[in-house]
């Protein structure tokens, strides 16, 4: 049995990986995807900043969680199991890291196993809370936009018109903050975006091919972009003069654009809840073959709740905008007045 064993740190969460392995698998091959993930559609870094690889020597008291790969070739079946913070992932993994028909819902996919225990620990052990949003930074105001929704929403049009008009990238896809009294930490995203190759075609075609990873190709008809270098020069910040949250609806051919302000907390709370909330509950189907459910539990509910509460109560002014537009529209005179 070969064992190769790993400590990783995503944002603030602490992870030891081990893969113990039969002859006939490699350890290395295994971990690759994780700790050296191609830019492309599928990695973890179109989700996260950075995934770090933490000395060996590390105390295993400070790691937030465990999980033990058993990659098994001759065994038939995926076996998964969970005992609080740590999770065991057994059966032809090998197999399935080639033969699945998305790349995203395996161990170190953008949406599979690795990712939903990282959303998981960083609530868990250290109330950081996940927004499925971009963030962009306004360098002259002091200002990050943050434009919060699911898939086909609309945020990669306001994400890639904002860099265009000069905001800094804070994050494609994951937005991360942490409550401490009455301060706000916020901490810097992924900075590479998968984008729909028909979208960049039609609206931005010199983002396609000035900003295309090397080796990503078409994938689920998206296409993996790296943006790092309209990164801000921070990686966390906290003395923010305001913070807006945009929750968009963009459609193709909209003939007017609507902007309305949100000026009910309780709505905005229950917006911010939900997004909050979407990643860390939704089941998944790891490899095609696998059911993993979700990862919220009644307290961590409750507790999210009221931070979010907390969050638009605190000295940060928060404001925040429904828009429905055209993706030309998106963000109307909002850059131009500000």
């Amino acid at each position: 049995m070969l064992t190769k064993k790993l400590i990783i740190e995503i944002v603030k969460a602490k992870i030891m990986l081990q893969l113990n392995a039969s002859p006939s698998s490699s350890p290395q091959a295994g971990l690759k995807p994780i700790i050296d993930p191609p830019l492309e559609v599928p990695s973890l870094s179109t989700t996260f900043h950075q995934v770090k690889i933490l000395p060996q020597d590390q105390d295993i008291q400070q790691v937030d969680g465990q999980i033990k790969v058993e990659d098994m070739p001759e065994e038939e079946n995926l076996l998964f199991r969970r005992e609080e913070e740590f999770l065991l992932l057994r059966g032809p993994i090998s197999f399935w890291e080639e033969k699945c028909s998305d790349k995203r819902y395996t161990l170190g996919g953008n949406l599979g196993l690795l990712y939903r225990f990282v959303l998981y620990l960083l609530e868990k052990k250290h109330s950081l809370y996940s927004l499925h949003a971009c963030a962009l930074y306004d360098e002259e105001e002091n200002h990050l936009w943050v434009i919060a929704g699911g898939a086909g929403s609309g945020k990669t049009c306001f994400l890639l018109r904002g860099l265009e008009a000069g905001l800094k990238l804070f994050s494609t896809e994951t937005t991360h903050f942490q409550l401490r009294k009455d301060q706000v930490t916020w901490f810097k995203g992924s900075l590479i975006d998968n984008v729909r190759q028909q979208t960049l075609e039609k609206h931005f075609p010199h983002f396609l091919s000035a900003f295309s990873c090397p080796h990503s190709s078409p994938y689920k008809d998206k296409v993996a972009i790296n943006l790092s270098s309209f990164q801000t020069s921070f990686n966390q910040v906290t003395n923010l003069k305001k913070v807006i949250f945009i929750f968009p609806h963009l459609e193709e051919g909209w003939p007017q654009r609507k902007e309305k302000p949100i000026t009910s907390s309780k709505k905005l709370a229950q917006l911010i809840y939900a997004n909050l909330s979407s990643k860390l509950s939704e089941s998944i189907i790891l490899y095609d073959s696998l059911p993993i459910s979700g990862w919220d539990e009644p307290a961590l509910a409750q507790k999210r709740w009221e931070n979010v509460k907390t969050l638009l109560t605190n000295l940060t002014p928060i404001n925040s905008l429904s828009i429905l537009s055209s993706p030309e529209q998106c963000w109307g005179e909002l850059l131009t007045i500000r």
